[in-house]
């Protein structure tokens, strides 16, 4: 019967513990955002974002005169397709309080199947002009190129290295 008592006590502690805890970090937590705002995540522009990871970039690579042309080229080109995306993201958004139709499955999925096609062409058209500004880059260029865009890759999925 102690033992029972003992461990409801320890559950309880805890409990009030684990409360307690949750209401200091309640109070620690930033205010909402006021009326008519948004979260600053809704905020995020991911031309800016693309153009400052394009500058560092750029810096870490150290690029000589003779590549800066194959740098222009291809950082330009990267920024057309941000630009693209940002354009349908903000078309689909704006579309996304209208009234759908109705289509039938077979319509939806030729739909998905498009938007498919025009993302895998999409992504066709990026690594051949990776593939283009990679032929003009040193060995020790491309090692830096792939490094920054494997680690930027990584953090836009979530991944962090464990500390």
């Amino acid at each position: 019967m102690n033992k029972t008592f003992t461990l409801r006590a320890s559950v309880l502690a805890m409990g009030l513990l684990a409360a307690s805890g949750f209401a200091a970090a309640a109070d620690e937590a930033p205010a909402a955002p006021p009326a008519g705002q948004h979260a600053q995540h809704r905020h995020f522009d991911p031309v800016a974002r693309t153009q400052h990871n394009l500058d560092a970039l750029e810096k870490k690579l150290g690029l000589k005169d003779d590549q800066k042309a194959a740098w222009q080229s291809y950082s330009e080109s990267v920024l057309a397709r941000v630009k693209d995306g940002k354009a349908k993201m903000e078309d689909m958004h704006a579309r996304r309080g209208q009234a759908r139709e109705e289509a039938d499955t077979a319509t939806k999925l030729e739909r998905m199947s498009q938007a498919m096609r025009e993302h895998a062409d999409t992504l066709q058209k990026a690594a051949q002009d990776t593939r283009t500004f990679e032929s003009a880059l040193s060995p020790e260029q491309k090692t830096i190129f792939d490094l920054y865009w494997k680690s930027q890759f990584r953090h836009r999925m979530g991944h962090h290295p464990a500390a």
